[in-house]
């Protein structure tokens, strides 16, 4: 079992997708686009999520799919996998496009060249896994402090912290940690019973804290604070399970390029 989802709040999928996807809907209620694919409209299925969706953002879509499959299917082998991508995001063991100084991890394709096809830019991990280049960021929490608002972090943590997601002395590792996966466990390929753990974990940290705070900025950059912190948390909380699985390393054959289709829009920023 390998489905693969891609998460989009515009009508305009920009990448390549195999007709047996799955779309996952956050955009206007109602205004789901006409896609060949399955549909998870989240409005209808977990209107939960889209009550929080301003400071979800993203997120809500890894939620759903994770509520979903659990809806679908209670139980999976360890040999299930699951690829999530994003309109115009995804990760692949091939390289295209070019790079930027300013994010040289990321591969940007112009969208008026060609877009690699599905078949061109998928393909099954050796071993079941395909994650975007791990960056070295120095310090998470400086690094964090340094382009998004402290307090918001701090208040994640200590969420997490209470709820035992990660112990006193793991919320001290990743403060210091120096390596993140950009994009954590939302954009690549995983087992699937590593992702619905992870996901979970992730889910109840932000609903507590939504109980609880507001972001420190609610401007349409700052409000998206939890996502930010999942992208920290996430990946942090991935790199353990890689390192136990392969003996305290990374393999470069689960290594890919994380790209994204340059739409003319700001392109992403580095280390957010």
């Amino acid at each position: 079992m390998h489905p693969v989802f891609c998460i989009t709040h515009q009508p305009s999928i920009t990448i390549d997708l195999d007709p047996n996807a799955t779309v996952v809907w956050l955009g206007a209620a109602g205004q789901a686009p006409q896609t060949p694919q399955a549909l998870l409209d989240v409005h209808q299925a977990y209107p939960d999520l889209m009550a929080w969706h301003p400071f979800l953002t993203g997120a809500a879509g890894a939620f759903a799919i994770r509520r979903w499959l659990r809806d679908q299917q209670p139980e999976f082998s360890d040999f299930d996998l699951i690829t999530l991508t994003q309109y115009r995001k995804f990760i692949s063991l091939q390289a295209f496009g070019r790079t930027t100084s300013s994010f040289p991890t990321m591969r940007f394709i112009n969208q008026a060249a060609q877009v690699p096809s599905y078949g061109t830019w998928f393909s099954e991990p050796a071993q079941y896994f395909c994650i975007a280049s791990p960056r070295n960021i120095g310090n998470t929490f400086q690094q964090y402090a340094h382009v998004h608002q402290a307090p918001d972090f701090l208040r994640y943590l200590a969420t997490a912290v209470e709820l035992e997601v990660i112990t006193a002395q793991e919320c001290f590792e990743l403060i210091n940690h120096a390596t993140i996966i950009p994009g954590g466990i939302e954009v690549g390929t995983f087992p699937i019973n590593i992702f619905l753990a992870i996901t979970e974990q992730l889910e109840a940290v932000c609903l507590h804290f939504l109980e609880r705070h507001r972001p420190v900025k609610l401007d349409a950059y700052h409000r998206r604070a939890l996502a930010f912190c999942n992208e920290r948390l996430g990946s942090y909380l991935l790199q353990k399970v890689l390192h136990e699985i392969f003996d305290n390393t990374i393999p470069d054959n689960i290594v890919g390029y994380m790209h994204t289709i340059d739409i003319g829009a700001t392109e992403y920023r580095a280390g957010t």
